[in-house]
């Protein structure tokens, strides 16, 4: 069940906000200055670190594994440095109400999803990643053996959408990708459209 799910399934958009203004007031203060320093995201990392129910519900268990990834190999690049401060901005700059109102509009969207294999499992990504650039996402599949394919067509398998949304629908409308999706769908392929925390839920248990 998706982190902030009740017992129904159904999401829970207090609880999304609850969870998400915490980590927003930390966000704010950290990019006063539209940078973070190295101190700064060690700082980010051990705040999460410390609170468990943040680490385990979306979308701060994404920013928190994609952290630790910038952090493994001691060396932040600039790339990823500008990736967080991108990924923060869109948390911070007015988002919660338009995170909350994604989610409403996009819960009936998505399908239930069981175990991925990801060998050989057909892929595409549309919308943009809390977990990191598309390139990276990308790799992520790749890396356990799916295939990532720029369109929706009938061979592929799973259309996972970014959790930060895109501008249509943030006006109502679907994006490309998604309404393709829901044709194919009409049309008996078996083809699923699942949310970005319950793909990372999957990374994450494909990686143990």
């Amino acid at each position: 069940m998706p982190p902030f799910s009740d017992s129904s399934g159904n999401y829970n958009s207090d609880a999304l906000k609850q969870s998400l203004g915490e980590l927003l007031g930390l966000a704010r203060g950290l990019l006063a200055d539209q940078e973070l320093s190295d101190s700064e995201i060690e700082f980010l990392h051990q705040w999460l670190e410390d609170r468990y129910s943040m680490t385990s519900s979306f979308p701060g268990n994404v920013i928190y594994n994609r952290i630790k990834e910038v952090l493994a190999d001691g060396v932040v690049t600039e790339d990823e440095r500008e990736h967080l401060v991108e990924t923060l901005n869109m948390l911070v700059e007015g988002r919660l109400e338009e995170l909350t109102d994604q989610v409403d509009l996009t819960e009936l969207w998505f399908d239930e999803v069981g175990l991925i294999e990801f060998h050989d499992a057909r892929f595409c990504l549309t919308g943009n990643f809390v977990y990191g650039p598309r390139e990276i996402c990308k790799m992520a599949i790749e890396e356990r053996g799916g295939i990532v394919s720029p369109t929706v067509s009938n061979e592929q398998q799973f259309l996972v959408v970014g959790g930060m949304g895109v501008d249509e629908w943030r006006s109502g409308g679907l994006g490309a990708e998604i309404e393709a999706a829901l044709k194919l769908k009409g049309q008996g392929v078996p083809l699923k459209i699942i949310p970005e925390d319950a793909w990372v839920t999957q990374l994450e248990d494909s990686s143990e």
